[in-house]
Parts: C-alpha cells; sequence; structure tokens
C-alpha cells in the first residue's frame, strides 16, 4: 500500500518533468529545452564586395599639346614630312613645324638663339658638334641608317657601273664637300673600295646640290645619299653600290637645351625609334639603326 501511494504520489507531483520507476530502477531525467524568445538585434553584416574596377586605379596620361619644331637636313624632308602626318593623327593637340635647311646652317642658327625643340642630323659626327656646343640635351637617338648611292643622268650616257667610275679621269665626277656628313662618307667609301676619287666638283650645296648637277646634265656620276636621288625625279637614275663596300651614316634625333616643349619633343622621339618609326623609315628608303 505505501509503495502505491508513493508511486501516485510521484506521478501526481512529478509530472511532466520526472518519470517515476521502482526501487530498484534508476531515474531518468528527461532533458528540458528552453526557448529564447527571438531579440530586436540585427543580424551581423557583412562586408560590401570590392569589385574589380574599384580596386583597378586608372592612371590616364594628360593628352600632348602644342607646336613641336624640328630642324633637319633637306633630304629628310619626306620621311619628316610621312612622320609629321602620323605623330600629329596620334596627337591632335600637336602641330609639327619643319626647319628644313643646311645641316652647318642649322647649327650656326642654333648658336645664334633660334629656338626649336628637336634637331635631326645625318651622322653621329655632326650630332656630336652639337653636343660639344651644349645644344642637346640628354643622349641623341638614332633611329635609321643611310646608305650612299651613285646618281647619274638619266640614260647613263657614260656608262657607269661601279664605284670604279668615281676614280676614272675622264668622266665629271662630283662628290660632296668634305666637311659635310656625304662628303666624310666619301672618304670612307674610297678606303673601303680602294679607291681615290678624282672629283671635279666638291659640291657644297651636299648631296642635294649633287643630284641637281646630275639632273642638269653637268656631270656624269656623283656619290651622293641614296634617298637623296629620288628628287631628281625621271631626270636621273641611281646605279647601287654594293652592300660589302658600301658606307652609310647613323641619322640621329635629340632634343635641343632651348625646347620650348620638352615632353612632346621626347614622345616625337618615342615614335621614330618604335616599330611604327622604323616601319616609317625604311618604307622612304632608308636602312634599320
Amino acid at each position: 500500500m505505501k509503495k502505491l501511494f508513493a508511486v501516485v504520489a510521484c506521478s501526481a507531483l512529478a509530472w511532466p518533468l520526472v518519470s517515476c520507476g521502482d526501487d530498484e530502477s534508476s531515474s531518468a531525467t528527461t532533458p528540458v529545452v528552453t526557448t529564447v524568445p527571438a531579440t530586436d538585434a540585427p543580424a551581423p553584416t557583412e562586408a560590401p564586395e570590392t569589385t574589380e574596377a574599384e580596386m583597378t586605379t586608372v592612371v590616364t596620361e594628360p593628352a600632348l599639346e602644342g607646336t613641336l619644331t624640328i630642324m633637319a637636313p633637306g633630304p629628310f624632308k619626306g620621311v619628316l614630312e610621312a612622320a609629321k602626318a602620323e605623330f600629329e593623327a596620334a596627337h591632335p593637340g600637336v602641330t609639327i613645324e619643319l626647319n628644313l635647311g643646311h645641316v652647318p646652317t642649322l647649327l650656326t642658327q642654333l648658336e645664334e638663339g633660334v629656338v626649336a625643340d628637336v634637331l635631326i642630323t645625318p651622322d653621329a659626327g655632326t650630332m656630336g658638334q652639337a653636343g660639344t656646343k651644349g645644344l642637346t640635351a640628354g643622349e641623341p637617338s638614332v633611329f635609321a641608317k643611310v646608305p650612299m648611292a651613285l646618281v647619274v643622268p638619266a640614260g647613263n650616257a657614260a656608262g657607269v657601273a661601279d664605284v670604279s667610275a668615281l676614280a676614272d679621269e675622264g668622266l665629271r665626277v662630283a662628290v660632296c664637300a668634305a666637311e659635310l656628313p656625304c662628303g666624310k662618307l666619301a672618304d670612307q667609301l674610297a678606303t673601303k673600295a680602294g679607291i681615290v676619287i678624282s672629283a671635279d666638283t666638291l659640291e657644297t650645296g651636299g648631296s642635294p646640290g649633287v643630284v641637281t648637277k646630275a639632273s642638269t646634265g653637268e656631270i656624269d656620276v656623283g656619290l651622293v645619299f641614296a634617298t637623296d636621288i629620288a628628287a631628281g625625279g625621271d631626270k636621273v637614275a641611281k646605279v647601287a653600290i654594293p652592300d660589302e663596300i658600301n658606307v652609310a651614316s647613323d641619322a640621329s634625333a635629340a632634343v635641343l637645351n632651348v625646347a620650348d616643349n620638352a615632353d612632346v619633343a621626347a614622345a616625337f622621339l618615342a615614335f621614330l625609334t618604335s616599330e611604327a618609326g622604323l616601319t616609317l623609315v625604311t618604307g622612304k628608303g632608308f636602312l634599320a639603326p
């Protein structure tokens, strides 16, 4: 009877929290699950994603603008006019002006205070003179080689076949004056070919002057920069010189100390020495540097 009372009491007092058994069984406690009411606290927020566009810093170079004045020998007119067209198309804010003339005259003009941005010379020696005089800023850039060739009047009545014609005393021969780049190359060619040039004319007008004399029939053969012969049109003809004995000069460009627009000048030199510049100069008859 006591046992029955105990069971009833246990059931009445402990349910549903405790399950009671007999004296020999162990009591089992059912876990109490407590539900915590939701609070108004905001859920953690994730950091916004950074897009690739936001992570990339775009640096825009300022557009080039202004006038760029280039001083160069007359024989470079064709290649520089082509370079001018390409560079101005790529940089609409830039205008290029060409000051073309005789190399010694250009150096004299600079020494007398003429303001320009870029100097171009047909040979390293002339550029070296400009550097010695303090006219250039930084190192010059070689952008092409200028080979030599023989020029004769159309029809080649004298039958000029090779450089030996320059040593023929029976022919009217013209080369550039000794102080000019093409005159210095004439001496180099004579040494390399093993000849003594028999010159009737030492042309102070340089390579273009020799071409002019050939076009008017005043000479039988002349030694000139190969790129100058085209100026004579159909009044002259070219006789090529074999590569193994030919000579060429280094066409160089440099920024001038008095440059008003040094940034544009540097960009133009970079263009001349680029792949695009190389394609342009070789297309005009120059050789790769």
